[in-house]
């Protein structure tokens, strides 16, 4: 349940994003390295309320876990950010999402001897089917026959680098002297610094409205810090490859927001990729 509210909140990031686009002329790494920059400090003042003293007491041999975790996270973002120009929002979600359960499968089984059950694997059946149906996908997304091939590759790349992460979620998740905010402070303080580095190759954007600042913030705190924070602690209890099928609920999440918030239409289609969704996790949610 954590991994999937988690994924709730990760869903309304993408409008909280596009609100953001519409208020400045910013750019996709501008707006991740804010993202990841401004949950830093409420994370650790989470960290301080929850652990008080014992922040910093991190095992050493946990700590490049948390830097590697930490990368992940700002590198699949500039995959996925950077993808949307050359395929549109929809094929980069669609690629990402349904390549991110299937590297985690395949990467459990060699790395981590994860095997999948005959459940687990009719769970991630129906959620790619039920994202499948979710993402709506349209002609003028792929206007340009170069950018396709590079921006699905883009796509995989990122969920590919988002199934690795889960990876080592579930081996830090897994060490009882790792508590899950020290993962996510530690880890995205790392990642800001990455993001910082390309922001400043690519065009910073460091002008905003007070209205989007207060969307950064939104971005910063509640998909990024909270969600993370919920993620990793959901990994203490939760093969890789069930958690990487929870975190399906982020496009089902994408779509009621899109529906309620931008009048965009709600059909049979739409409905009936919810349902798959809604099965797959309740397959998962019970053999747990």
């Amino acid at each position: 349940m954590m991994v999937m509210f988690a994924a709730v909140l990760w869903g309304t990031g993408g409008a909280a994003a596009k609100s953001v686009y519409a208020l400045t002329n910013t750019n996709p790494t501008s707006v991740a390295f804010f993202r990841m920059a401004l949950s830093v400090p409420m994370l650790a003042i989470l960290s301080w309320l929850a652990l008080r003293g014992q922040m910093w007491h991190v095992p050493r041999q946990a700590v490049p876990r948390m830097l590697i975790a930490g990368a992940l996270v700002a590198l699949y973002q500039v995959a996925y950010f950077a993808a949307i120009p050359k395929v549109g929002v929809a094929i980069s979600t669609l690629v990402a999402l349904c390549s991110a359960p299937i590297s985690v499968a395949v990467l459990s089984s060699i790395i981590t001897r994860e095997r999948p059950t005959w459940p687990i694997l009719l769970a991630l059946g129906l959620a790619i089917i039920g994202t499948l149906l979710l993402v709506q996908v349209s002609p003028t997304d792929t206007t340009q026959q170069n950018d396709v091939l590079g921006g699905v590759l883009l796509s995989v790349l990122s969920g590919s680098l988002y199934a690795v992460n889960t990876i080592v979620g579930r081996k830090l998740g897994g060490d009882s002297r790792v508590h899950p905010l020290q993962t996510t402070t530690i880890g995205f303080a790392f990642g800001s610094l990455l993001l910082l580095g390309i922001g400043f190759s690519s065009g910073l954007v460091l002008n905003y409205p007070l209205e989007g600042w207060l969307r950064l913030l939104y971005l910063g705190f509640f998909p990024t810090a909270i969600a993370y924070g919920l993620f990793y602690g959901g990994m203490r209890s939760i093969n890789a490859t069930s958690a990487s099928i929870a975190t399906f609920m982020e496009p089902l999440m994408a779509t009621i927001i899109a529906t309620l918030l931008f009048n965009e239409p709600l059909n049979e289609r739409t409905l009936l990729g919810g349902l798959f969704l809604i099965v797959a996790m309740g397959i998962i949610i019970r053999k747990q």
